[in-house]
């Protein structure tokens, strides 16, 4: 390949390449700095072989070659990123190593999210000051395919994705035509402030071949029992959606701290970067650089009222004893789907609960945190003074979900609506559900021993303990018809 630049080569005996991690502090070093160029360096080279026909520029890659190296769903993003790392110049039609290098250096700074976010707006924005919803839906959808590609998950959408990213814009927009960023990072802070975590992570290990810190990576899309079935209120949009938008305490590693990784070695990172690559294989150039988040911890469905029975007590049986966070779907009419993150498990009594991850999210037709910061939930199965049931709202403002004892209806901020389904997901580790299922085998054997024992009393009148408290109360029990069988 005709190159006139020296190639860096990545030292295997450095500190810094056997850590194999760059952190914020790692990359401002000056070794740090020297490994980011290695990394560049070496994609650039591998973008240069796959140019079509002779390459007549050395040191240089044309915008079409960078463009081709992505392919299906994310060609237009490959068109957008190339224009915002040449500074929002669309129409430069070559871009040399240094250019590339330099533009690459400045998206590995990129550590804040604050500073993600400002990025990819104006990358997404196609260097305007303001998105339009052709503009944001694009978004959406790039940055949940590039979302599944770190998660390791196969690329689908479905009409039911469709409609809720189209939650997401009218959402954002509203009546507006526009919005500008700042509109944008305040709707993005309260309501999906994750969106880009996966995007981030994607172009992160594309520019380098390695992962990005544990100290900068955020949740994946958690994995759902069941979910290829198709029998879930969500979709692998919402589902990604409310990934972005929900603390870690949902979507964690088990057994890990959430959000931490095992980063990269260094020689993972020179194998990734010095490889051959034929220009016949463009198409699988990317693949070479699979990003992958940290493995999310897997939900357990505990209630499903289609499968389990639509009723307070079934809903009680199933949910109750599962001290871990959960994740609780309400289906109703007018294609309403909510979302309620408890952090503290369901749990009955007459005053609500919830910790400060307790959320409130409508999925749609409209996608935003409705409230947040506990508590919120009350569920009332025994007292008499205040109804049955289930109440979604904090105390002092409008009582946004109410389900009675019967779950066949549901109140939508007062207004009666039919009920479709609800489904409840544990979202805490394998030992919190196995902590369940043996209290709930203790507790049915310890039901099934006290009917034992109730119907042995009950054949003998001298061990019932009905007989006791008779005396107790001065009521002769051993007469003489008694003993015979009768008066």
């Amino acid at each position: 390949m005709g190159n006139q630049h020296g190639q860096s080569k990545i030292n295997s005996n450095s500190s810094d390449e056997t850590d194999g991690q760059f952190s914020p502090k790692h990359l401002s070093s000056t070794k740090g700095n020297t490994l980011k160029t290695a990394c560049l360096s070496k994609l650039f080279e591998k973008l240069e072989q796959t140019a079509e026909g002779d390459n007549s520029h050395p040191g240089e890659i044309t915008r079409i070659t960078f463009e081709n190296a992505f392919h299906g769903p994310l060609h237009k993003f490959g068109a957008l990123f190339y224009q915002q790392m040449c500074s929002g110049t669309a129409d430069r039609d070559r871009a040399t190593r240094e250019q590339f290098i330099k533009a690459g250096k400045e998206v590995l700074k990129l550590f804040d999210e604050s500073a993600q976010q400002k990025y990819y707006f104006k990358l997404f924005a196609g260097g305007k000051d303001h998105l339009t919803k052709d503009d944001t839906i694009q978004m959406v959808d790039v940055s949940y395919a590039l979302t599944l590609a770190s998660s390791k998950i196969s690329y689908s959408k479905t009409d039911h994705d469709d409609r809720v990213f189209d939650a997401v814009v009218s959402s954002m927009f509203g009546i507006k035509d526009t919005v500008t960023y700042d509109i944008f990072s305040k709707w993005l802070h309260w309501n999906c402030p994750h969106m880009f975590c996966g995007v981030h992570n994607w172009v992160y290990t594309i520019l380098t071949g390695s992962k990005l810190p544990a100290e900068c990576e955020t949740t994946p899309v958690p994995q759902l029992e069941r979910f290829g079935e198709g029998k879930s209120c969500l979709s692998m949009g919402s589902l990604w959606l409310l990934s972005a938008t929900m603390p870690p305490v949902y979507t964690h590693c088990e057994g890990d701290t959430p959000g931490l990784v095992n980063p990269m070695t260094g020689n993972d990172v020179q194998q990734a970067v010095s490889g051959e690559i034929s220009r016949t294989r463009r198409n699988d150039f990317f693949g070479l650089f699979q990003a992958r988040l940290s493995q999310c911890q897997s939900w357990t469905l505990l209630y499903d009222s289609t499968e389990h029975g639509q009723s307070l007590n079934r809903f009680s049986y199933h949910v109750s004893s599962y001290f871990g966070p959960t994740v609780t779907l309400f289906s109703f009419e007018g294609r309403n789907l909510y979302c309620v993150a408890e952090d503290t498990g369901w749990r009955e009594g007459t005053t609500r609960f919830g910790g400060d991850d307790t959320m409130i999210i409508q999925v749609t037709p409209i996608y935003k945190v409705i409230q947040a910061r506990g508590p919120l939930v009350m569920w009332n199965d025994h007292a008499r003074d205040i109804p049955k049931g289930i109440s979604i709202g904090k105390d002092g403002r409008s009582t946004v979900l109410c389900l009675p004892k019967d779950f066949d209806k549901v109140k939508h901020y007062g207004v009666e609506c039919n009920l479709n389904k609800v489904e409840v997901w544990g979202c805490g580790s394998t030992k919190i559900h196995k902590a369940q299922i043996q209290q709930k085998t203790w507790e049915k054997r310890d039901v099934e021993k006290q009917a034992s024992r109730k119907l042995r009393l009950e054949t003998t009148w001298d061990e019932n303990p009905d007989k006791q408290l008779l005396q107790w109360g001065g009521v002769e029990v051993n007469h003489q018809h008694s003993r015979q069988g009768g008066w």
